[in-house]
């Protein structure tokens, strides 16, 4: 398994809340800042599960798991999980899922989980 988080710091956005945003829901990830083609990112990458543990806790308390479920069944493919996570709902600590048409102009957390069975890894996040 690999984990891969990527969040885009807009240039009127502070990095260090960016930062703080994504460390809320990834707090297990070893967070950097890179530059890529002149675009500041956060940046994390794990081989644990565990890295996905706040993730699948918010979405047990918060109820969410059937709409959790259904963004990333569509973000699934042969090998891989892929969906978006909302900058200022993660800034307070919270998962809220974007879907492909409603990311706002200061982007998301971007998360791409490779995986040898996607299904099994939306079930375990997912679980009632």
């Amino acid at each position: 398994m690999r984990i891969r988080v990527v969040a885009e710091v807009k240039p009127t956005e502070d990095h260090q809340k960016v930062l703080a945003a994504v460390m809320r829901v990834f707090p297990e990830l070893k967070l950097n800042l890179r530059e890529r083609g002149g675009v500041l990112e956060v940046y994390g990458e794990s081989d644990q599960i565990a890295s996905l543990k706040y993730l699948k806790e918010n979405l047990r308390r918060r109820k969410v798991r059937a709409a959790a479920e259904r963004i990333m069944r569509s973000g699934a493919g042969d090998n891989y999980v892929r969906f978006a996570l909302s900058k200022q709902a993660a800034y307070v600590g919270t998962v809220s899922f974007l879907e492909e048409d409603e990311v706002p102009e200061i982007g998301g957390i971007d998360v791409y989980v490779e995986t040898a069975d996607p299904e099994e890894l939306i079930r375990w996040l997912t679980a009632r």
